[in-house]
């Protein structure tokens, strides 16, 4: 009987996540050169899912034939190569199997140039670019936040509850309002954007700001344990927040209510994202529940605002400002930029979905990822 190829493996996990991989061989080889057949003895003892305690993990060591002790260190040790993730929590320290997004941030974001930096850079490019077929899913992961300033005025302390019925649902509400979903959060980390990362190893960075990746409670501590992040407090994320307005970025955020575990600022020159819904793909980020919309009579015909949009969304013909709301994904920054106050943040007419929690809006796009890979199977797509 021939012996199992757990390389082989490792890559279909990491193709369960994001659909059929470039590089595929190059991704496989680096990855045998960088794990021993050990470290993959202690990958797949972890849930396929979620995040297991180091008390149970131990358990799991006599399956392996190895010791409880010997079983934990391997499994740290893969924490800063973004293979596991790790943090000590409430219950002691938990281990899981890192998502394959996490493999690839952390390794652009590598001082040190290894065969599996380079073939993750690749990848990570290719993914940017969208020269890769992505994984059957509808439902975005991200969601834009508009520039707090153009929903809410400054000194405006109104603010609908989410969970209480309102007159009108496409009013302002705290899931709209960048600074109220940062301070309810206890645990935050902040660490280089891990696109603008990668574009920078391939050769093509940009002038964007650097430290604009946030990462909260759970997912916080896993940064901070792998090195790449470090904890900041809230004040302090407002402050990058605005500064990453001011250099033109967009803010993407987990597309729920509730607990988010990631929120990014992203630029049109290396956000995924971004790039994805320039394309028109649908299933990365959703827009805002805001649209951009022109004040009769204001406008002198600048050009700030065509010159800030990522989406291109603006343009100026026959001597009038035109939007395209179709690709407007209502970030606020036309209006933001306005010399004249010619443009203002109105409702969408039909806001986007927005999910309750993170564990149902991730369970759902798994649920859509399964269908749809076995049906693409069926189809021999």
């Amino acid at each position: 009987m021939a012996k199992r190829d757990r390389y082989e493996d490792l890559v279909r996990f990491y193709e369960f996540q994001l659909g059929s991989l470039p590089h595929r061989a190059e991704l496989k080889q680096a990855l045998a050169d960088t794990l021993s057949a050990e470290d993959l003895q202690a990958f797949f003892l972890l849930p396929f899912l979620g995040m297991i305690t180091e008390e149970k993990l131990r358990k799991r060591a006599p399956k392996a034939g190895i010791s409880a002790e010997a079983l934990c260190q391997r499994a740290r040790r893969l924490v800063p190569e973004g293979i596991v993730d790790s943090y000590v929590g409430p219950q002691g320290r938990v281990y899981g199997r890192a998502p394959f997004i996490a493999l690839l941030e952390f390794q652009v974001r590598l001082q040190e140039a290894s065969p599996l930096r380079e073939v993750c850079t690749k990848i990570m490019n290719a993914f940017i670019e969208g020269a890769v077929q992505t994984i059957p899913t509808k439902t975005p992961y991200y969601r834009v936040l508009p520039v707090e300033h153009t929903i809410r005025p400054a000194g405006e302390a109104r603010v609908v509850p989410v969970n209480v019925q309102v007159p009108d649902p496409r009013e302002v509400l705290p899931l709209d309002v960048v600074s109220e979903m940062v301070r309810k959060e206890s645990f935050i980390a902040v660490s280089d954007c891990y696109c603008r990362s990668a574009k920078k190893l391939a050769g093509q960075g940009c002038d964007h700001p650097m430290e604009t990746c946030f990462y909260f409670d759970g997912l916080a501590m896993v940064k901070l344990e792998s090195g790449y992040a470090r904890r900041i407090d809230a004040e302090e994320a407002i402050a990058i927040l605005r500064r990453s307005e001011e250099a033109g970025l967009v803010h993407n955020v987990s597309n729920c209510e509730g607990k988010i575990q990631t929120l990014c600022n992203c630029c049109p020159c290396a956000c995924g994202v971004l790039r994805a819904t320039m394309r028109g793909q649908k299933n990365t980020g959703a827009p805002s529940r805001f649209r951009s919309a022109l004040v009769e009579g204001r406008c002198t015909l600048s050009g700030a605002c065509v010159q800030i949009c990522p989406m291109r969304a603006l343009t100026i013909a026959e001597g009038k400002l035109q939007i395209d709301a179709e690709r407007c994904i209502g970030c606020g920054l036309c209006v933001s930029r306005c010399p004249n106050g010619a443009l203002q943040m109105v409702p969408r007419d039909r806001p986007p979905r927005i999910y309750p929690t993170n564990d149902a809006l991730f369970g759902r796009i798994y649920r859509e990822a399964a269908v749809g890979l076995v049906l693409r199977k069926v189809r021999g797509k």
